[in-house]
């Protein structure tokens, strides 16, 4: 979820969460800031890419820890704000704005660590995008209605409860979506296969679809209320266009990718996958496959890409590869350039 819908959850919750003892200006300033402390995590980044998205929704997302990172931020709070009560004050705002963040984060379809540090395994419900201005909407109105009405929590107790309504919507969605993937797979007469749905922007009707079979995948990006087949018009902007290419199950254009490649591709693309080197992508990925073999006079690059982030109108964000002749991992920017990946 994006830091703005983050924060507007911390001030939203923050008028929810009784604390007699805190005014609301200094539960409004601790709800904001507790919604963007897991975040945090980003100070990785500078000193290497790979350990920032290994660690990326990791411990500082966990629900085991959670109650260390309440007792931190209450005892910053209460020093913060001289609160006559100390950290106990700020302790149960603290924990339910932390925990209203890593649900913010499990909904979305990257993938978050609940369980961190004892096990890297994500989890993901996969209903909402990780941008949804909808929901930014629902609890900026939540917000300046408890600002407009300061003594009726009721604004800000709508606004959850349209959230999760919406968040069910999402969620119904899905399920179409999931059977649009599952009577493709009849269709087809495809066996042993997983269905998986990625939620796209905009609108809760548009679903990347993405069938895996044990070594192949057939993907297609759907609009599920549309019975008519899409298009833009001429001079469209990109996400006009962008939008059009998702179509109606029965129209669906469904395309074919292999997680090695074929023909020659095939045996060097299964040696990279295994190589020690690849490790952080090997766990990274969830629907993994060989997008392009560069061969250059000093040795080949071997990309792979996770379809799980394939969206018409935009490049892939997450393209990994190794580079020979001493296979270094590289990161394909979207502007197609290779940088080391560290």
């Amino acid at each position: 979820m994006d830091n703005l819908t983050h924060t507007l959850s911390g001030l939203v919750t923050a008028r929810l969460v009784p604390a007699r003892n805190l005014p609301m200006r200094s539960r409004y300033i601790a709800g904001a800031l507790a919604a963007n402390f897991p975040d945090l995590d980003i100070l990785l980044a500078p000193i290497s890419s790979e350990l920032y998205l290994m660690h990326h929704r990791g411990e500082t997302h966990s629900l085991l820890l959670l109650p260390l990172w309440a007792l931190l931020l209450s005892w910053l709070f209460s020093r913060m704000f001289k609160s006559p009560g100390g950290w106990r004050d700020f302790y149960g705002l603290a924990a339910v704005v932390l925990l209203v963040h890593i649900f913010g984060d499990w909904i979305t379809g990257y993938g978050t660590q609940l369980f961190a540090p004892f096990t890297r395994e994500t989890y993901s419900l996969g209903t909402t995008f990780i941008v949804d201005p909808l929901m930014t909407f629902i609890l900026l109105l939540g917000f300046l209605g408890s600002l407009w009405r300061k003594a009726s929590p009721r604004a800000a107790q709508l606004s959850a409860v349209f959230v999760m309504a919406w968040i069910g919507t999402q969620f119904y969605w899905k399920q179409q979506a999931l059977d649009a993937g599952k009577a493709y797979a009849l269709a087809e007469g495809l066996r042993d296969v997983q269905v998986s749905a990625e939620p796209r922007p905009v609108s809760p009707f548009n679903w990347t679809v993405i069938v895996r079979e044990p070594e192949h995948y057939h993907y297609a990006h759907l609009k599920l209320n549309a019975d008519t087949q899409q298009s833009a018009p001429a001079g469209a902007n990109w996400l006009v266009r962008a939008l059009a290419s998702f179509q109606p199950p029965a129209m669906a254009n469904w395309k074919t990718a292999a997680k090695f490649g074929n023909g020659l591709d095939n045996s060097l693309a299964r040696d990279i996958w295994a190589r020690p080197e690849f490790a952080f992508f090997r766990w990274f990925a969830s629907a993994p496959a060989l997008y392009r073999i560069d061969h250059h006079p000093s040795g080949s690059c071997v990309w792979f890409e996770d379809l799980r982030f394939a969206a018409p109108g935009r490049e892939s964000p997450f393209r990994f590869g190794l580079c020979g002749p001493d296979w270094q991992s590289y990161r394909m920017g979207r502007d197609g350039q290779a940088t080391p990946f560290r």
